[in-house]
């Protein structure tokens, strides 16, 4: 059985908590970079095989980031690409890179309701994106009036 929990959900970045068979797998992260490949990304398998003219071609890079406190049985890695890289719309000027990362305390200090554990995440996987704080005042309610 798998299920997905969707744990923060913003304009360049989402964050899932990936589940199989009861048992929490991943983290993934999806991050909108809203800009091309890196020179450290073009040194990738298999992007480091393409021709820079074909590279260039790409305006808007997507990052996946698997991240789970044991590295990741091959089937289960490979479903997860397959699945987490059929939501990125790709196209002729969009592509996605999908990484995976073992943080091994990982589960030690998380908390679903702080945004500090999701930057730490980040910050482990070696993002720049930074979560900003939510002002209170920016808060939408629901009313029955």
């Amino acid at each position: 059985m798998i299920s997905i929990d969707r744990k923060i959900r913003l304009q360049d970045l989402e964050i899932f908590r990936f589940f199989k068979d009861h048992k929490m797998l991943a983290y993934v992260i999806i991050e909108d970079t809203r800009g091309p490949y890196t020179e450290e990304d073009k040194k990738l398998d298999p992007l480091c095989f393409l021709d820079e003219e074909d590279l260039n071609e790409i305006v808007n890079v997507f990052r996946i980031y698997l991240l789970s406190d044991k590295p990741l049985e091959k089937e289960d890695s490979i479903m997860l690409r397959q699945f987490f890289g059929e939501i990125v719309g790709i196209g002729s000027s969009t592509n996605y890179i999908t990484q995976e990362y073992v943080h091994k305390d990982l589960y030690e200090h998380v908390d679903s309701q702080n945004i500090k554990t999701y930057q730490r995440m980040l910050d482990i996987v070696g993002s720049n994106y930074k979560i900003k704080a939510i002002d209170k005042k920016n808060w939408s309610h629901l009313s029955q009036e």
